[in-house]
């Protein structure tokens, strides 16, 4: 049972071969296992269900939170976290139509325009920056929700600005008939490849229609 007002770090583990062993952990510790013979031929999890009263006990009286939601395919999830930053002001570009607060609102109803392929808008990011110890990060990425128009661009990207230079990601295509993420990642520093640090994060992203 979960303690109350202590947050905690709960990772699973489900590996499907001949066997399924699902593996518990809470606070990177180990609590238990469990394997079973593979004897339907079942293939990878698609879907997990929490059932809180189970974790939590019976009470209805009580409020739950829940954050770092990870699904990871071969790499641990013990130890990673998430550090989510948002626009705070636009910084070199300002070349889509629509103001910079239909990107932070969190409403995907208000938007940016692009009427032209090569439009970019960038901005300064705002929020944590993270623990003060950071032993490794494992990537940079940037989410952005898009949808295609009638006419003009169909595809858009994500990009970096550090130093001057843009770094961008390879466009994606979108659809038309409803909004779609578009995830753009950095697994490593792309000035020069080498592994992110706290002190080489970029202060300064944006998105390009293409």
């Amino acid at each position: 049972i979960a303690p109350n007002g202590q947050p905690q770090w709960i990772d699973v583990r489900v590996a499907v071969g001949a066997s399924i062993t699902i593996d518990f952990h809470v606070d990177g510790v180990l609590q238990s296992t469990a394997t079973a013979a593979n004897i339907g031929a079942k293939g990878k999890p698609v879907q997990i269900v929490f059932a809180n009263t189970g974790l939590h006990g019976t009470s209805s009286s009580r409020t739950w939170y829940y954050a770092h939601l990870a699904v990871l395919d071969g790499v641990s999830t013990i130890g990673r976290r998430f550090v989510r930053r948002t626009p705070h002001a636009i910084a070199s570009f300002n070349q889509m139509a629509g103001g910079l607060d239909a990107l932070k609102d969190d409403d995907i109803a208000t938007r940016v325009s692009s009427d032209a392929a090569g439009q970019r808008m960038s901005f300064s990011l705002t929020g944590p920056t993270g623990p003060a110890a950071v032993s490794a990060i494992a990537a940079v990425h940037l989410k952005q929700i898009a949808q295609a128009g009638t006419d003009g661009p169909d595809a858009t990207a994500g990009f970096l600005r550090i130093g001057g230079v843009n770094h961008d990601a390879a466009p994606e295509t979108v659809p038309d008939l409803a909004p779609k993420p578009v995830y753009s990642s950095w697994a490593v520093n792309p000035v020069d490849a080498s592994p992110w640090s706290d002190l080489t994060l970029p202060n300064e992203v944006g998105i390009l229609s293409a």
